[in-house]
C-alpha cells in the first residue's frame, strides 16, 4: 500500500484524481503536527484549511474498488489468520483488542454524588439527575429548559456474547437516560407530526455526567510544545457533554421528540464492555420494540410519577406507533459506528458476531427510519483508518477472538446506497478518517445526502462557540428534510472535489490553531 504523508514536497498526499493540496499548515489540538491544506483568500488575506489525509492510498496499477474490496469481513478475517504466524505481532494486536473490551470506569457521580447509581440490579430512577440539574450555576445549560419535557427510561436488554462468554455473565443490563419529548415538526403537508431522534454517544461520553465550563479543556505540554488534554479536575465528570447536550437541546427545541441513553458499559447503563457497536445497534431494535409493547420498559415521568410495561410506553408515545413516526439516528464518534450498523441492519442485513462467526440475516426493514446522522465518524470504513497501525487486524480479532465488532467493514461502504439518507457531519482534520473517506461514503449515497465540515478536530473540546452553533444547524436541518422528504430545507452543498469541500468550512477554527502559519507546497 502507498501510504499517506503531509511531510516533504512531492510526496504522495491523496489519492489519484483530488486535487493536490497547495500548503501544510501546523494543527495543534488534537494532532499536534503539519497536515496538507488548501490555500484560500478571506478579506484580503490568505489562509491555508487543513485535512487529515488518508493513511493508506489505492496501490498503483489497482485495478477495481480497493477500499470496498480489501476490507470486507472476510478479508480482514484472513488477515488475521496470516498475522497469527508472527506471534510477536499477533500477541501484540491481542493485547490491544483485549484493552478494547475491557471495563470501562464510570465518571457519572465521581465529582458529585448525585446521579450515582448501581451498574447492577434494581435503582430508583429518581436517582438519576434531570435536565434541570444542569440549570443551576456554574452550569446554566440549554438543556434545563426542557425538564417539564423529560421522562428517565430504563430498558432491559441481555448481555452481549463478550460477557456470556467470558465473563459468564448472563443476567439482563439495564439502558438508561432520557426520553424527551418535543412540540412537532412540520411534515411533508405542513402539518405538525411526532418525530423521533435518536442519539448515541461517543466513547468515554455519559449522559447526565457533569461538564463544568470552568475546567480547562486544554494544557500545553512545556516540553514538547503540544496542546494535551488533561486530567480530570474536580469540578468536570466528562469534558465535552455539555456541547453534546447543546446539539439535544436545539434538537427538541426545533420539534423533534429526543431518546438519548448511556450506550451498554457506559455511564449510569449496565454491561461491563463498552465496545460491541454491533451489538448497541440491536439495542436500539430492542428500545423500539419496548417503547412499542412497554415489555422490560421503566420510566419515571416529568411529574415524578413511576410507570412500567405498556403504561410507560403509552405515556412516551402518546397515542402514536413507534413503527409509524419518523425516525433518525444520530451517532458521534463510537456511537456513529452504533447508528452504522443499525442503518445496516435495518436496510441491508443484520450481521452479528457471536461466538466468534459471522451470521448474517435478512434486513430488519424499519420504513419509518428516515436517515441518519453521523459526527465525527469513520463512514469510509477501515481502508480510510490508519492501517499502519493495524486497525483492521484488531478489528477482525475482536471479531474473531472476543465476539466484538468496534468498527463497521467495508460491507458496510459497500452498501451506504441503500440508505433513505444520510448526513455527515465532521471537522476537517479529524482523526477518525482520511477527509477523502468521508467524502467517498457521501458519493456513494444514493438518496437524500449532506456533508458539512467545519475547521476542527475530533473532539469539542477546544471548538469555537461558533463551530458548536453551526454543527447544530446542519442536524436539525437535515432531519428536518429528511422527515419532510423536502431536500429544499437542507440547502446543501455539493462538493465536486476535496478542495471544494475542504474550503466550504465556515472560517472560524479550532483555538490553539493559527491557520495563517504555513507553508506552501
Amino acid at each position: 500500500m502507498v501510504m499517506a504523508s503531509s511531510d516533504g514536497a512531492g510526496e504522495v498526499i491523496v489519492n489519484a484524481g483530488t486535487p493536490k493540496p497547495d500548503c501544510r499548515v501546523r494543527v495543534n489540538f488534537d494532532v499536534n503536527r503539519e497536515l496538507p491544506g488548501y490555500l484560500t483568500e478571506v478579506s484580503g488575506g490568505l489562509f491555508s484549511y487543513p485535512f487529515m489525509p488518508t493513511p493508506s492510498l489505492i496501490p498503483k496499477g489497482y485495478k477495481g474498488d480497493f477500499y470496498v474490496e480489501e476490507f470486507t469481513d472476510d478479508k480482514i478475517r484472513s488477515q488475521w489468520e496470516a498475522c497469527r504466524i508472527d506471534a510477536k505481532r499477533s500477541d501484540h494486536i491481542m493485547r490491544r483488542a483485549k484493552a478494547i473490551v475491557g471495563f470501562q470506569n464510570r465518571k457519572t457521580g465521581s465529582v458529585n454524588p448525585v446521579g450515582k447509581v448501581s451498574l447492577d440490579g434494581h435503582i430508583d430512577l429518581e436517582d438519576v439527575r434531570r435536565p434541570r440539574f444542569f440549570g443551576e450555576a456554574p452550569y446554566n445549560e440549554p438543556i434545563a429548559n426542557f425538564e417539564q419535557a423529560t421522562s428517565v427510561v430504563e430498558f432491559s436488554v441481555p448481555r452481549d456474547a463478550y460477557e456470556r462468554e467470558f465473563l459468564d455473565l448472563h443476567t439482563e443490563i439495564k439502558l438508561r437516560g432520557w426520553y424527551l419529548r418535543g412540540e412537532g415538526v412540520e411534515d411533508a403537508e405542513s402539518s405538525k407530526i411526532k418525530s423521533l431522534v435518536i442519539f448515541n454517544n461517543g466513547a468515554f461520553s455519559e449522559t447526565t455526567a457533569i461538564d463544568d465550563p470552568a475546567s480547562n479543556p486544554l494544557v500545553r505540554n512545556i516540553v514538547t510544545r503540544n496542546y494535551e488534554v488533561p486530567p480530570l479536575d474536580t469540578l468536570t465528570e466528562c469534558s465535552g457533554l455539555r456541547h453534546w447536550r447543546r446539539c439535544v437541546s436545539d434538537m427538541i427545541s426545533a420539534g423533534f421528540d429526543v431518546l438519548v441513553t448511556d450506550r451498554r458499559g457506559e455511564g449510569i447503563s449496565g454491561g461491563r464492555s463498552a465496545s460491541n457497536t454491533c451489538e448497541q445497534a440491536n439495542d436500539i431494535f430492542r428500545m423500539l420494540e419496548q417503547l412499542n409493547s412497554g415489555a422490560g420498559l421503566r420510566i419515571m415521568t416529568p411529574t415524578g410519577q413511576l410507570a412500567e410495561g405498556h403504561d410507560a410506553a403509552t405515556r412516551l408515545m402518546n397515542g402514536a406507533s413507534i413503527y409509524e413516526i419518523p425516525i433518525i439516528v444520530v451517532g458521534f464518534s463510537r456511537g456513529s459506528q452504533t447508528a452504522q450498523w443499525f442503518m445496516h441492519k435495518n436496510f441491508v442485513e443484520n450481521c452479528n458476531f457471536d461466538g466468534g462467526i459471522t451470521t448474517r440475516a435478512p434486513a430488519v426493514g424499519l420504513s419509518n427510519v428516515k436517515g441518519a446522522i453521523l459526527f465525527g465518524s469513520n463512514p469510509g470504513s477501515l481502508g480510510y483508518r490508519a492501517v499502519e497501525n493495524d486497525e483492521h487486524l484488531i478489528e477482525a480479532a475482536l471479531r474473531a477472538e472476543y465476539s466484538t465488532s468496534r468498527a463497521t467493514d467495508s460491507d458496510v461502504l459497500a452498501n451506504i446506497d441503500k440508505w433513505p439518507a444520510a448526513q455527515f457531519v465532521r471537522g476537517t482534520w479529524d482523526i477518525a478518517e482520511g477527509l477523502e473517506g468521508t467524502l467517498d461514503a457521501y458519493r456513494r449515497v444514493n438518496g437524500m445526502k449532506d456533508i458539512s465540515v467545519f475547521l476542527g478536530p475530533h473532539s469539542l473540546r477546544s471548538a469555537d462557540c461558533r463551530t458548536l452553533a453551526y454543527i447544530t444547524e446542519r442536524f436539525v436541518a437535515f432531519a428536518r428534510a429528511a422527515i419532510s422528504n423536502d431536500e429544499r430545507k437542507l440547502k446543501t452543498l455539493v462538493p465536486s472535489d476535496l478542495r471544494e469541500l475542504v474550503l466550504s468550512a465556515p472560517h472560524f477554527w479550532e483555538k490553539t490553531t493559527d491557520l495563517t502559519n504555513f507553508t506552501k507546497i
